[in-house]
């Protein structure tokens, strides 16, 4: 009978315990390492695509107009507002070349500055002209870059143009009103030196001319005194009456310069003053008067301009319409002080007149409209020949205004 040995597990070397448990532990760092390596990278790869989203929600939504071409010049993508100027869809453009949105007799010069893209330089704030889907020419200011790859080769060609229409006008604008301003101040100086020489010829052949003839007349009366007294009376009262006269001349010079009344009594009454002169030389022209603001309502600076304009046409009416009626009115409508002289003559071409040339008498077509809108007001005319002549002006309420 055979004796059954008994069998027992192999005793593993402490050592190589040791040895072992050191190895997992190696293992499970390196495990850690790289899952906060990978969850780094998750991270990174989340940030880049939030990144990402945004620069393409930039370039999608940007104000301006963006494109970007290849080297031969074809379109491979572009922005919403690149569609809005130029009117054609992203499926119309995509594949199309640029020249599409280019003036013919500009190519050579866009090849130019593309050029200086494809030699790595840019070509910044560069004012030119596009060309939309319906043929509407509209000027740019742009802005162009060369796009590297990887390698720092150049790939594409990125293009970003602003509409500049907008400010090219108000340029346009700003340099007619200073070419108005030019010129309303030259016509001011000529219209004053004019008022000088007709102030100048009515003194001298006017007041001059009187007061040389009073004082030969009362020369005269020294010498008659004694011999003819009665001779010498009626002498004298004649040279009365010529200084009277001479008076009223002075009155009336200074009148034309400036009514002392407007500044005495104010607008409303120099108005109906004046209507009443006008009355006294033209006595076949009716003058209808509708007065519907009081004399405080008025500004103090727009009542020597109203009365000037009213009193010019009034005196363009009487010479030049073949009016027998002239309304004169004066309210206050909405936010604005207007006043208007309507008349019910032969009427004529307002751009006719204004092409000439030359003034009007007195303050003149042009100068009143000038004069208005200098000071922030608003000046028209409506006549056509046959129907008559209305002159309308109109000031904002509660703006400062200054003359």
């Amino acid at each position: 009978m055979e004796n059954n040995e008994h069998k027992t597990t192999p005793e593993v070397p402490k050592d190589s315990c040791v040895q072992l448990e050191k190895m997992v532990k190696a293992r499970t760092v390196d495990l850690e390492d790289a899952v906060a390596k990978l969850e780094k990278e998750i991270a990174e790869r989340r940030s880049a695509q939030t990144q990402l989203h945004q620069l393409s929600r930039v370039f999608r939504d940007a104000a301006d107009s963006i494109i970007i071409e290849d080297l031969s010049g074809t379109i491979i993508e572009m922005n919403r507002e690149a569609e809005r100027s130029y009117g054609w869809s992203r499926d119309e453009l995509i594949g199309t070349s640029i020249k599409n949105l280019l003036l013919p007799d500009r190519y050579q010069l866009a090849l130019q500055l593309r050029q200086q893209c494809l030699n790595g330089e840019e070509v910044r704030n560069w004012e030119g002209y596009r060309i939309d889907k319906y043929g509407r020419v509209f000027p740019t200011l742009m802005t162009a870059f060369p796009l590297m790859d990887e390698n720092g080769r150049i790939e594409f060609v990125a293009t970003i143009t602003k509409d500049i229409s907008i400010l090219k006008n108000l340029e346009l604008e700003l340099r007619d009103s200073q070419r108005r301003l030019k010129e309303f101040s030259r016509k001011s100086i000529e219209a004053l030196e004019a008022d000088r020489k007709a102030v100048s010829r009515e003194l001298h052949d006017s007041i001059g001319g009187n007061l040389a003839a009073i004082k030969f007349a009362l020369e005269s009366i020294a010498n008659k005194i004694d011999e003819n007294p009665g001779e010498a009376a009626t002498s004298l009262e004649n040279a009365i009456l010529h200084l009277a006269e001479t008076i009223k001349d002075c009155k009336r010079i200074s009148a034309n310069l400036r009514p002392e009344i407007i500044d005495d009594r104010g607008l409303l009454p120099t108005i109906n003053w004046h209507i009443r002169q006008f009355s006294q030389h033209y006595s076949h022209i009716q003058i209808m008067r509708q007065i519907d603001v009081d004399e405080k309502e008025v500004p103090e600076l727009l009542k020597i301009v109203i009365y000037r304009v009213i009193q010019e046409a009034l005196n363009n009416a009487a010479m030049h319409s073949k009016a027998d009626t002239i309304y004169v009115r004066l309210k206050k409508s909405g936010s604005y002080f207007e006043a208007e002289v309507e008349d019910n003559g032969q009427g004529f071409d307002f751009k006719e007149v204004l092409n000439r040339g030359d003034r009007m008498s007195g303050f003149g077509l042009k100068s009143m409209r000038e004069r208005v809108e200098i000071i922030g007001g608003l000046f028209s005319l409506h006549s056509l020949s046959g129907t008559g002549t209305c002159i309308r002006i109109a000031f904002p309420v509660g703006e400062d205004t200054a003359i």
